[in-house]
């Protein structure tokens, strides 16, 4: 009988040569899922979102400033769903950065969800 041991997988796809992998383990993890897990998706979009509003001072999550390099340094199911993601995500950041639209430019989020449920 052959025993299998099986290795987290910031291992298999890291190497132990990610810097992301060392410090923030559980935050690398579920962001090498993106392209497979809507749930992981949603919650990077998230922390987009909310990156310029809330604290993570204290939070074991890597931040935007390093979610361009860990893209290109990992291996993905779906390369071009974690470009995507990672990209939205980014530019959710720089929007944050720059501050709210001025009034009255584009639509609501309001009328832009009772579009999209229409």
């Amino acid at each position: 009988m052959t025993t299998v041991a099986h290795a987290p997988i910031r291992l298999m796809t890291c190497r132990g040569e990610c810097p992301a992998a060392a410090r923030y383990p559980a935050h690398h993890d579920r962001l090498l899922t993106i392209d497979t897990d809507l749930e992981e998706l949603l919650a990077l979009l998230e922390l987009a979102v909310t990156w310029h509003e809330l604290d993570y001072s204290d939070t074991p999550v890597l931040g935007p400033d390093a979610w361009f390099r860990f893209a290109e340094l990992h291996s993905w199911t779906f390369p071009e769903r974690a470009e995507r993601a990672f990209s939205l995500a980014l530019d959710i950041v720089g929007r944050g950065a720059a501050g709210p639209p001025p009034e009255g430019v584009g639509p609501s989020l309001a009328s832009v969800i009772d579009f999209v449920r229409s």
